[in-house]
Parts: structure tokens; sequence; C-alpha cells
């Protein structure tokens, strides 16, 4: 009995979870100003595939834990869905980085300084 239990709590945590990280995703979506720091100080796109991904990411974690309460496997292109939504939000974190890094790292002056 007790492995049941723990088996249907395994599954109730994704299908509680999935939903509040969609909508994490949905709420940066229509409001890009509350974008975690990861993502943000980048270009538009970064924050937009932040969003994207993690609204894929809450829909397939739910999808997960019904399969789990169903007793049944997941079908594969639910897996790959969630694949491609990790995808979006580490290349969009990575992308933020990298532009944060280099917008600290110009000059304070402009482009360029012809000191003569």
């Amino acid at each position: 009995m007790v492995e049941s239990v723990v088996d249907v709590a395994v599954d109730v945590v994704p299908l509680l979870m999935g939903p509040l990280i969609a909508g994490a995703g949905w709420s940066t979506l229509r409001r890009p100003e509350e974008i975690p720091h990861v993502a943000s100080g980048g270009p538009r796109w970064t924050q937009r595939c932040w969003s994207v991904g993690f609204l894929l990411l809450g829909v397939t974690v739910t999808a997960l834990g019904g399969f789990g309460l169903a007793g049944r496997e997941e079908v594969w292109p639910v897996g790959l869905v969630r694949l491609i939504a990790a995808g979006l939000i580490v290349s969009s974190m990575t992308g933020a980085a990298v532009s944060r890094a280099r917008k600290r790292r110009r000059p304070a002056g402009g482009a360029g300084g012809n000191a003569s």
C-alpha cells in the first residue's frame, strides 16, 4: 500500500506543478517586463524563447503527470516537445547572458575614442 501511495504522489506532483510552470511562461509572454533576470538584458527573442519554452515545458510536465496517473507510458511527441522546450530555455538564457556581458564590456565613451 505504501508503494502505491508514493507512486501516486510522484505522478500528482508534476500534474500540479505543470500548470504553475506554464503559467509562469504565459505571464512573461504577456508582460515581458516581468521576465526573470536570467532571461533579461538581451534581445527580444531571448525573452520570447524563454517564455515559450516555459509554457511548453509546463504543458508537457502536466502531460507527464497525467500519463503516470493513467498508468501509461508517455507518447514520444510529448518527450520531444519537452526537449525542444528545454533547448529554448537554455538558449535564451545563454543569449541573454552573452548580451549582458557584451554590454558591460563596451566602453563608456562610445564606439571608439580617438585620443590624439
